[in-house]
């Protein structure tokens, strides 16, 4: 057990700093009986390096609080984080464009409207993509929650395997899962939610589904009902509907129809396609990783 002023010079942070952390809840340190020091454990020293390394990275003080807590995954609370720092960086290019564009202006002679309504354009529409972006990003990890895969180390042939490999999972993903029902295809909780899990075989090897049990009570929090049904049915939609587009197109290029808007359309077409199946893969197949 170590002091703050020790904590302070190992970790590289203000004891005003980690007393700070403290007060937000990243962190809860041993006191002593006789004065109420603080006293400071390895694994708050590692908490404290963590925050100052997520910090470095700009990540807010309640998404570190709900990584530390278990409450995300790392690989979710990077990923949102990246979103974040792709936000900023566009910002930050857009301001360099108009620093470009009025650098050889003299001040009397600055049309302050016109730059006003453009940025204020470009702001818009920027902040209507990226709303949508998060709204898409949360339908598609709530599917992600309604029904998920995952390829066990063992290969579950007994109820007694197939529930480690089950709750290995859960501690792996921090999860609080509580099987309800062993057996070949079991009953579990997954953080309160009922699931039934059954098994499968791919020329890949054995995989584990977990399904929710009662998926038309199951909303994100984060949003409402409607809008949620709406997302949904986007997200459903999305690569159907793409990949009719384009062989709609390729039929129109084969038969003489085609010019350069058609090539053009096919183009955006593809790249649509591509991301929407790089999204996908993100979502559901990293549980096959």
């Amino acid at each position: 057990m170590m002091s703050i002023k020790e904590a302070e010079k190992i970790t590289g942070i203000t004891n005003q700093n980690i007393r700070y952390y403290e007060k937000q809840g990243l962190l809860a340190p041993a006191r002593r009986a006789e004065n109420s020091y603080r006293e400071y454990s390895q694994e708050d020293i590692r908490r404290l390096k963590l925050i100052k390394l997520f910090r470095k990275l700009g990540m807010p003080i309640g998404d570190i609080k709900r990584l530390l807590n278990g409450e995300t995954t790392l690989k979710d609370a990077v990923a949102l984080q990246k979103i974040r720092l792709e936000t900023e960086r566009e910002t930050v290019t857009a301001a360099l464009e108009f620093c470009e564009k009025i650098r050889e202006s003299q001040l009397a002679d600055l049309d302050e409207d016109l730059y006003l309504k453009e940025m204020e354009a470009e702001e818009k529409s920027k902040s209507v993509f990226v709303q949508f972006a998060d709204d898409y990003i949360t339908v598609m990890k709530a599917e992600m929650d309604r029904e998920f895969s995952f390829m066990p180390d063992e290969r579950c042939d007994t109820p007694e395997e197939f529930s480690q490999e089950l709750l290995k999972y859960a501690k792996e993903n921090n999860r609080n899962m509580v099987i309800t029902k062993e057996g070949m295809a079991p009953d579990l909780m997954i953080d309160g939610v009922e699931y039934h899990a059954y098994r499968t075989s791919s020329r890949f090897g054995i995989v584990v589904h977990c399904k929710m049990i009662h998926q038309e009570d199951y909303f994100p929090k984060e949003m409402t009902e409607e809008k949620y049904r709406k997302y949904r049915a986007i997200s459903l939609a999305a690569l159907p509907v793409l990949i009719f587009s384009i062989m709609s197109l390729s039929v129109l290029w084969r038969n003489g129809a085609a010019n350069a808007a058609t090539w053009l359309m096919i183009l955006v077409f593809g790249v649509m396609l591509i991301a929407d199946m790089c999204f996908v893969y993100y979502c559901y197949g990293r549980n096959f990783q």
